[in-house]
């Protein structure tokens, strides 16, 4: 038997954690000593306690954990709720490794590395596209980056399984829904040819001709197209033009290519002030 203070010292976690597992039934003690209150463990308990810490570091919650460690779950349950965390866990890595891009890609802007673009005005033509939207909660690839991906995915699967031609570039466009650009609906799109007829969540929209629009190339990820979009916005307003329509982000290069290698042209319909 050991006490308290020898099974957390060999099982390295503190006597308050120990306690407080006793408490919530998570690692009750083999005997407890009914005079002194002292709590004592048998040596086959380091093997219980071993889980309860390997499931706790994998980001489990202790109710979670106790179900695991008590037998509550069967094979088939524990592997789901491992599957689920993982997915939790991945989805938290590509949101994090985004937003190192970002910063990355902020920190070069206030060292000076500012975009620096050259600007084409020049006409749209008007082009037939399939589309699926969604809704995002605001602009900035922060928000729309998690919404568009799995859209440009969707849409190829459902085009493909209808026999569809489609690309091989890709156009993106955007609509503020609202004042405070609280709620932006996201169109992820692909341009088609011939009597394509919409099925499902696809649209098929015939994308009116520009008769002027702004552009400029954005080489690179999408963790730094914010800085080009700002840059292009400065030149618009610095040369005397306003917008008059929605903005279009044509992918001329993109998946399956990293981003690091991929082309967008950024499209602002305006008029002449």
């Amino acid at each position: 038997m050991f006490t308290i203070g020898e099974f957390a010292s060999i099982g390295r976690v503190s006597i308050r954690m120990l306690r407080h597992y006793d408490h919530i039934g998570l690692l009750t003690p083999t005997r407890v000593d009914p005079y002194t209150g002292y709590r004592f463990y048998d040596g086959r308990q380091f093997e219980t306690l071993g889980r309860v810490l390997e499931f706790k570091d994998l980001g489990f919650r202790l109710d979670d954990v106790k179900r695991i460690v008590d037998g509550d779950l069967d094979d088939a349950a524990l592997r789901e709720m491992l599957a689920a965390k993982r997915a939790e866990v991945a989805s938290r890595i590509d949101l994090d490794a985004a937003r190192l891009r970002r910063l990355d890609a902020r920190l070069q802007h206030t060292e000076g590395a500012h975009a620096m673009i050259t600007v084409e005005t020049k006409s749209l033509p008007a082009v037939r596209i399939a589309q699926i939207s969604r809704n995002a909660t605001g602009f900035g690839n922060e928000n729309i980056g998690p919404v568009i991906g799995p859209l440009y995915a969707q849409l190829a699967e459902q085009l493909a399984a209808a026999g569809v031609a489609f690309g091989p570039s890709a156009i993106a466009t955007y609509e503020a829904l609202d004042d405070d650009f609280a709620d932006i609906r996201v169109n992820a799109a692909f341009p088609v040819h011939g009597d394509v007829q919409a099925a499902g969540e696809v649209e098929i929209v015939d994308l009116p001709g520009v008769e002027l629009a702004v552009t400029t190339i954005h080489h690179g990820s999408m963790a730094t197209i914010a800085q080009t979009w700002e840059a292009l916005m400065a030149w618009t307003t610095e040369n005397g033009y306003q917008l008059a329509g929605i903005c279009r982000e044509n992918y001329l290069v993109s998946e399956p290519k990293p981003q690091e290698e991929w082309v967008t042209e950024l499209q602002q319909p305006v008029v002449k002030a």
